[in-house]
């Protein structure tokens, strides 16, 4: 699995054989970044793909582009936007209106470095977008992917999730802006929204043991998440820097390529060097879910 150049330097790369071909595929965060790179690679092989993404212009640019480049006519767009939980309910119904299957659910989009403020929800933006919106989605899409044989739920996640502890989550308080002073500020909060996922992944391995639950660390790839990073003229060589020798996305999106081709099902995480661990067991999930759950209900009947 070891063997293409990027920028003159050996890396690592999926050479799994195709095993998405005619495959139902939904890809959150798929117009830049990882997310572009591994909608390029499901569209060659053939998936019939779902392009979840909150700008409709780039969604539709993004199936105009991947169809015209691989010929994949299979290619579609619906509307997401993660920071608003009636988008995401809608998103659901839209897809189950269209499909009665679905072999894949990727959840890629996340944010990171960004100005912590409380969502029209009111919970905060970073803790929604990463964690809670894509527990909302993958809970309401987990009836059709339980009954689709041979499913998978894959989460893009960090090894920053292993900064931080099961309190950190525990105490941390969704529904109040967080106060971001310091670059370590930020990684500390989009470590607890990391982590919150691995231990959803945990819980939802075994609540539905016929779905592969697949978590991904694709490395320290440069892409648009670090967009709020060392903007100032200040750290211009730091960007530079950043720019050259950080990870191209398309290697960033091995990993998860290799999570939706590998053969047989299974619950672990795909390091970014493509080796296979198994899932970490948390004791707190079960509270997690529990609390996720009462916010999420508290949200829905006021909207209602």
């Amino acid at each position: 699995m070891v063997g293409v150049s990027f920028f003159g330097t050996s890396r690592t790369v999926c050479r799994c054989d195709n095993r998405v071909r005619g495959k139902v595929v939904i890809l959150t965060g798929a117009t830049s970044g990882i997310g572009y790179y591994t909608a390029l690679d499901l569209a060659k092989k053939g998936s019939l793909l779902y392009l979840a993404c909150r700008s409709d212009e780039k969604g539709r640019e993004t199936v105009k582009d991947l169809r015209t480049l691989t010929g994949n006519k299979e290619i579609h767009y619906l509307h997401l936007d993660l920071s608003r939980l009636s988008s995401i309910a809608n998103f659901v119904t839209a897809f189950e209106d269209r499909e009665k299957r679905l072999d894949v659910l990727i959840n890629n989009a996340g944010i990171f470095h960004h100005p912590s403020y409380l969502t029209e929800d009111g919970i905060e933006v970073t803790y929604q977008t990463n964690f809670l919106g894509a527990y909302m989605l993958t809970s309401k899409l987990k009836n059709i992917l339980k009954n689709t044989p041979s499913s998978r739920a894959v989460f893009v996640s960090s090894e920053s999730h292993r900064l931080v502890s099961t309190e950190d989550v525990k105490n941390f308080d969704c529904i109040k802006v967080v106060e971001l002073k310091e670059f370590d500020d930020y990684v500390k909060h989009y470590a607890i929204s990391k982590l919150a996922v691995h231990m959803y992944a945990d819980h939802l391995s075994k609540e539905v043991p016929g779905v592969s639950v697949i978590l991904v660390n694709p490395g320290n790839v440069w892409t648009n998440i670090y967009q709020n990073c060392w903007v100032t003229w200040r750290y211009l060589t730091t960007r530079i820097r950043c720019a050259l020798y950080m990870r191209h996305p398309v290697e960033g999106a091995q990993s998860t390529i290799h999570a939706v081709n590998f053969p047989g099902g299974t619950r672990c995480y795909i390091t970014d060097e493509l080796k296979k661990e198994d899932l970490e067991e948390y004791d707190a999930a079960g509270l997690l879910i529990e609390k996720s759950d009462l916010l999420l209900n508290s949200r829905s009947n006021s909207m209602s």
